[in-house]
């Protein structure tokens, strides 16, 4: 149990960071796709201006959101390979409570908790529905599959 424990705080040191580095780089890389000039360090947290496809910086704002959820969720069924519902979940809450540090508010944009939530479920659920469907145990050699139980990480 207790080593349990350890290997999934390791596994959150590495995975928190990990997702907010793909979110700052996703976000710069569209506001410059999308020439937006005024890029600030908020934007992978700002619910307020999200979420609106009339504004360039809202869609960027957007798409940066939905893209950190799909390439996070890959890597975590990558390295990670168990309990992705559960990683999903944290680093939803961890970006909410973030969030609302950083807005100095809470989220009432009907909009950004649609698509906060779509994605965190799709990270939730489409990477559980990976482990099992591709990641299965192999009873007599366990080195002709790729086990859902080895942690590439830790």
């Amino acid at each position: 149990m207790a080593e349990d424990t350890r290997v999934i705080c390791c596994n959150l040191c590495i995975v928190l960071p990990l997702f907010f580095i793909v979110y700052y780089m996703a976000a710069s890389l569209l506001s410059g796709a999308f020439k937006i000039s005024d890029f600030d360090g908020k934007t992978p947290f700002d619910f307020k201006n999200c979420c609106s496809i009339k504004d360039n910086k809202n869609l960027v704002t957007l798409l940066s959101m939905l893209l950190t959820y799909i390439i996070t969720t890959v890597i975590i069924i990558i390295f990670l390979r168990k309990k992705v519902w559960d990683y999903a979940i944290t680093l939803g809450l961890v970006h909410l409570v973030l969030s609302c540090a950083v807005m100095q508010a809470f989220p009432t944009n009907w909009e950004w908790w649609i698509a906060f939530l779509s994605s965190v479920l799709f990270m939730a659920v489409l990477g559980e529905l990976v482990i099992r469907c591709f990641f299965k145990e192999n009873s007599g050699n366990s080195m002709s599959s790729i086990s859902p139980q080895r942690n590439l990480v830790t």
